[in-house]
């Protein structure tokens, strides 16, 4: 995991592999991606019948939006 403070905006290519990165800043706390401005913002509350239920669901959503998302140096945060 890497912890990201500033980032750079910059086109995801092949030589430039992105990551699924831990963001700590300010004005938001979450997941996002290494190489753009994209954040996970879920759509909703955890489901699941347990507390590890809900964190399988948790990530299997966090991973398809980030596997599915291209990165666009114009994305914000908000």
């Amino acid at each position: 995991m890497v912890n990201i403070d500033q980032r750079e905006i910059a086109a995801y290519n092949a030589v430039m592999p992105r990551e699924l990165v831990w963001i700590d800043q300010p004005r938001f706390r979450g997941w996002g991606c290494s190489e753009c401005e994209w954040v996970f913002k879920p759509s909703g509350p955890p489901t699941g019948d347990n507390f590890n239920a809900m964190m399988r669901n948790f990530e299997s959503q966090r991973d398809k939006e980030f596997a599915s998302q291209l990165c666009v140096p114009s994305q914000c945060f908000d």
